[in-house]
């Protein structure tokens, strides 16, 4: 998704910059402790970004506590688990060849988050298991997100109390925020310039070069003592400061249509109109007209109706969406929405049937499958997929 920068370029000056912050810090401390990180740089949100790695090591080492032979579900264990965590959460202590590496790439995360804010959300958004965006996740990055903080910010509102949406929604409200609400962007040039204190930073060499036309403007503690270190953050500390028109022909007189020789066995009713010029006998498929002065033949309003009818039939309600798909059709959607998978169909049918409403079953196709397969929202085999669906709710 980092379409827009030179990634090498990008890793190679995340990796000088924090090189240089370890060497100036580790000449006079052999480890870092929590307040330490809060404080590396002058720039928070590459503290904070470090922070929620050690948060994200300090989640999973919990996890290898479990054992299969012991009842870690019990509310004393549990209790004396977190309480013990906790406590270990507040004395962090990290060597410089521990943490120089997750300086770097937290270092990347936020150049990007500063100069490209859509292209993060969604990397972050993209990477979400099940497809879905928790709103345990969003709390998270209000917690460690400075830099643009109104975006995750945007999106608790929005979300309102649901507990989960699917990634393609939750992509869609980032960039909305992003796009209504630009002069809340970072100066992209501040920021540079505190890390230019400790490497050189020109923006401009962490972007591709693209042809002129088609470059797009820049938008520039105290702890409680039963708390952890992570839950003590506060999400809310500030940051370091016309074409024109066609002209209708002119209607021409109406003219005189002689009837229809017999041996066609076609009656043609003609309109009675004053005689103007002569004109030639009409042939059987110039017959009929359709009210608007323009001529239809028999041939046509016989396929219109049968057209009409065959419309009504694709319209009529179904009560299964798996036994309205012909053979046929199945085949067009696993090859051309599924990836030939087999598997992937029935479980995405299966998964619409059991949607109680046409709304939940239009989520699911615009939010879940088409984010998880990359669906071409306005092609025809998904429009032929959501009419089947429409069917099925009545709609």
């Amino acid at each position: 998704m980092l379409h827009k920068f030179n990634v090498s370029t990008l890793n190679e000056y995340s990796q000088q910059f924090a090189h240089q912050v370890c060497d100036d810090f580790f000449a006079h401390n052999s480890v870092a402790s929590g307040q330490h990180i809060l404080n590396l740089t002058k720039i928070p949100q590459v503290n904070l970004f470090v922070i929620s790695s050690l948060y994200d090591k300090w989640k999973a080492d919990s996890e290898t506590f479990r054992s299969p032979y012991f009842n870690f579900e019990n509310p004393e264990v549990g209790e004396v688990l977190k309480q013990f965590m906790n406590v270990v959460s507040r004395h962090i202590s990290v060597k410089r060849d521990a943490i120089e590496p997750i300086l770097a790439e937290a270092t990347k995360d936020a150049l990007v988050l500063l100069i490209d804010p859509t292209s993060y959300f969604n990397e972050i958004f993209r990477n979400q298991p099940d497809f879905t965006v928790t709103a345990e996740l969003v709390q998270q990055l209000r917690k460690y997100i400075r830099f643009n903080k109104f975006v995750p910010q945007a999106i608790t509102e929005t979300m309102g109390e649901r507990s989960f949406v699917y990634v393609n929604q939750a992509i869609d409200w980032s960039e909305q925020a992003i796009t209504n609400r630009a002069d809340e962007l970072e100066d992209t040039d501040q920021w540079a310039a505190l890390f230019s204190e400790k490497v050189p930073l020109k923006v401009a060499t962490l972007l591709k070069k693209v042809p002129k036309a088609e470059v797009e403007p820049v938008k520039v503690l105290e702890q409680a003592a039963d708390k952890s270190f992570f839950d003590a953050l506060d999400s809310d500390t500030p940051p370091i400061e016309n074409a024109p028109q066609v002209q209708k022909a002119e209607l021409q007189p109406p003219k005189i249509e002689p009837q229809i020789p017999k041996k066609d066995h076609v009656q043609v009713s003609t309109p009675i109109a004053t005689p103007v010029a002569p004109s030639q006998p009409t042939t059987v498929n110039e017959a009929a007209s359709n009210g608007n002065g323009t001529k239809e033949s028999l041939n046509d309003s016989l396929r219109g109706d049968t057209s009409s009818i065959s419309d009504a039939f694709q319209k009529q309600p179904i009560t299964s969406i798996s036994q309205s798909i012909p053979l046929n059709q199945k085949f067009m959607f696993i090859h051309h929405l599924f990836g030939g998978s087999n598997s992937a169909y029935e479980t995405a049918i299966a998964e619409l049937e059991q949607a109680p409403d046409f709304g939940t079953a239009r989520s699911l196709i615009t939010y879940k499958f088409a984010s998880q397969h990359l669906w071409d929202m306005t092609g025809d085999v998904v429009g032929d997929l959501l009419e089947i669906v429409k069917r099925r709710f009545g709609q």
